[in-house]
């Protein structure tokens, strides 16, 4: 395993995909990005998968320079910063992800960063 694969695997346990893949499995899987799902969470749980949607989009692009230029040191340092943005969700994530609806919505909305990675 090279060391930005170790990374991104640390990475993907920060955000919750491996903590919440239990629930995705005991239900059907939500479109995050279908409104009538967005709209079935509370105005906080809306507010953060917004914010969230918004670090996403950044940390994809991101990535996507990442792989086109592995050894660039400034992507290296966005990627640093991004990572660092994602340990600031996670309090907040961890709350939000009691509530099974959100959960759903949260781990289908995440398989788009996972298959960049």
């Amino acid at each position: 395993m090279t060391d930005s694969e170790s990374g991104r695997r640390k990475f993907m346990k920060k955000v919750g995909l491996l903590a919440g893949a239990t629930i995705l499995s005991s239900g059907a899987q939500a479109n995050p990005f279908d409104s009538s799902e967005i709209k079935k969470l509370n105005p906080t749980q809306q507010e953060f998968m917004h914010r969230y949607g918004e670090w996403m989009d950044d940390f994809t692009e991101v990535i996507r320079l990442q792989k086109a230029d592995p050894n660039n040191q400034e992507i290296i340092e966005k990627m640093k910063v991004m990572t660092a943005k994602a340990g600031e969700f996670k309090p907040e994530l961890a709350d939000h992800l009691k509530d099974e609806t959100f959960a759903l919505i949260y781990l289908e909305s995440i398989k788009r960063v996972k298959n960049e990675i």
